[in-house]
């Protein structure tokens, strides 16, 4: 965080063996790996972008614009669909095409909803707002479209 680029840490030592650079994203803060197509998904907190890095390749792929201040990223595996939230209460949803992103949707779902959760399974996408008339609430959305790739 704060160094836009992206560590790779050895797990045997717990060292950091290598730091690959974000160039455009200022302010990396979510991280998000799919870990089958072998990318990493990173949210540019300061300048509203979604950096996409190859793991293979070890660099930067591409660059995507998200609502203001993106925060948390959830991943749908049987959709192969990323969500990205963001504290301006922006949602941003891309669709994994190969190993790149294709954004199917954004728009504003509430203030602060800045945290998402998927269930791969059942396709249901939780957002859990820290006040709606006072109160906490879990909104739970399901996506029309629920085939598999």
């Amino acid at each position: 965080m704060g160094r836009n680029q992206l560590a790779e840490i050895d797990p045997n030592t717990d060292r950091v063996i290598g730091r690959y650079p974000l160039p455009g994203c200022r302010e990396s803060h979510g991280l998000l790996i799919d870990s089958e197509h072998r990318l990493a998904f990173a949210a540019c907190e300061e300048n509203a972008k979604l950096a996409v890095f190859d793991l293979e390749a070890k660099k930067m792929t591409a660059i995507h614009s998200v609502g203001a201040d993106p925060d948390v990223l959830a991943f749908d595996g049987g959709l192969g669909r990323l969500y990205v939230s963001a504290e301006s209460g922006i949602i941003s949803i891309f669709d994994e095409r190969g190993r790149n992103l294709e954004k199917i949707g954004e728009g504003f779902f509430a203030a602060n909803a800045h945290s998402v959760a998927v269930d791969s399974r059942t396709h249901r996408v939780y957002l859990p707002l820290q006040n709606v008339g006072g109160k906490a609430v879990l909104r739970i959305a399901a996506p029309a479209d629920k085939e598999t790739k």
